[in-house]
């Protein structure tokens, strides 16, 4: 057992020390913390550890008592803006590493802390409802979960009292302009009907029970489709002022023709084709591009067309492309994309990343051709180290 002193978080929101001169990383720590500690994995370069003891503990913001647990919200003991400045100051850490110098980042876009998430994935196990310990398949009972949107939690109480004489295996509830259950498991259609009365669309084992099958979710003027299997940004608020940068900063453009590269459901391409002249989207996912085909027809957008293919294949169609929107996996771009792009050399990029470490690899690429014209950092995921970054790229 070893007594440290906790200097700084990593990037995955561990505490960061030494022992005789080589890191450890310390899950569930801060900054100043005094813990003693034990020796979980040691690597070549690095030691993983494990908290005993507290023998001083710094101040925590305590909102949520499952945390520590179930492991989803890695910083959720920070102070709000705490996390900011932690997610600020990560991007502005990797640029110095990778370009050797400190990008100035404009704004943090941001909204709650708390009740934003749309969408929520609860196991059952042994009349047990709630989220898989970390690193097991043991379930975290829960009765609210911070993050969650209010509605979200008021359905939970539900649920658990419908457990007691019954049972079911997983239930995703999503509340976006109204609330959507998606449950699977062994409950009687109308035990479920007559109970969640206040639910907009309800299924059960892949089989609609109530509704429409859908609900709709609207962002800056338009709406949009989302079924049971639909992705979609679980922090509307966030996303919405996303794309609202994003279109503020091409609407005085006078684009011709945009790509919109890794498009999901079409969301982005939809939000900008009222400033351009054709907008064209590809996705690999052919269920997403059912539902872009949807969200098209739902907006009446007339300017727009999907591909259901990967990027790497149907990149090198293309040019006399004003502009490429990127909204890559958290893998990012692969090699065959990125010179495809430049080859395409369109007069400016705009790189959504939810991963810096994969986002500031690529720009080494893209640089190039290319200058930063200006980086925003935006919290996606608060009360996790998650950090999505949205990167505006001009042609030299």
């Amino acid at each position: 057992m070893y007594q440290i002193k906790i200097e700084k978080l990593d990037h995955f929101g561990r505490g960061v020390s030494r022992i005789d001169g080589k890191i450890i990383f310390v899950p569930n720590t801060l900054k100043g913390d005094i813990v003693n500690v034990k020796v979980k994995k040691e690597k070549n370069k690095f030691l993983e550890g494990e908290v005993i003891s507290f023998i001083e503990k710094v101040k925590r913001c305590n909102i949520c008592p499952y945390s520590k647990l179930c492991g989803g919200c890695h910083i959720i003991d920070l102070e709000y803006n705490e996390q900011l400045d932690y997610k600020v100051n990560k991007v502005k850490e990797l640029f110095r590493k990778n370009f050797g110098f400190e990008v100035p980042i404009k704004e943090i876009i941001s909204d709650s802390n708390t009740n934003y998430r749309n969408k929520v994935k609860f196991h059952v196990k042994d009349k047990k409802l709630g989220f898989y310990k970390e690193e097991s398949h043991d379930i975290v009972e829960i009765d609210k979960c911070v993050i969650a949107k209010k509605e979200i939690n008021d359905v939970i109480e539900v649920l658990k009292d419908i457990l007691k004489k019954h049972s079911f295996l997983e239930v995703t509830i999503r509340s976006n302009g109204g609330i959507l259950l998606d449950i699977e498991g062994n409950v009687p259609e109308d035990v479920l009907l007559s109970r969640l009365t206040n639910i907009d669309v309800i299924w059960l084992n892949n089989k609609l029970i109530k509704g429409e099958g859908i609900i709709y979710e609207e962002i800056l003027g338009k709406r949009f489709k989302i079924s049971p299997k639909s992705f979609f940004q679980v922090n509307t608020e966030v996303c919405s002022k996303i794309f609202e940068k994003a279109r503020d900063y091409i609407k005085n453009k006078n684009y011709s023709k945009v790509l919109d590269l890794y498009c999901g459901t079409g969301v982005i391409g939809i939000l900008v084709s009222d400033f351009v002249n054709e907008v064209i989207g590809i996705e690999v996912v052919s269920d997403a591009v059912k539902d872009a085909n949807e969200n098209k027809k739902l907006n009446k957008i007339k300017n727009i067309s999907f591909i259901c293919d990967k990027v790497e294949n149907r990149l090198s169609e293309f040019k006399n492309v004003d502009l490429i929107i990127v909204d890559p996996p958290r893998s990012g771009l692969d090699k065959k994309s990125i010179n495809n792009i430049l080859k395409i050399n369109p007069k400016e990029i705009i790189y959504i990343s939810c991963d810096p470490n994969t986002l500031l690899r690529d720009l080494k690429l893209l640089s190039e051709n290319y200058n930063i014209d200006d980086v925003l950092v935006a919290d996606m995921f608060p009360n996790t180290y998650h950090v999505e970054t949205i990167v505006y790229l001009a042609s030299k």
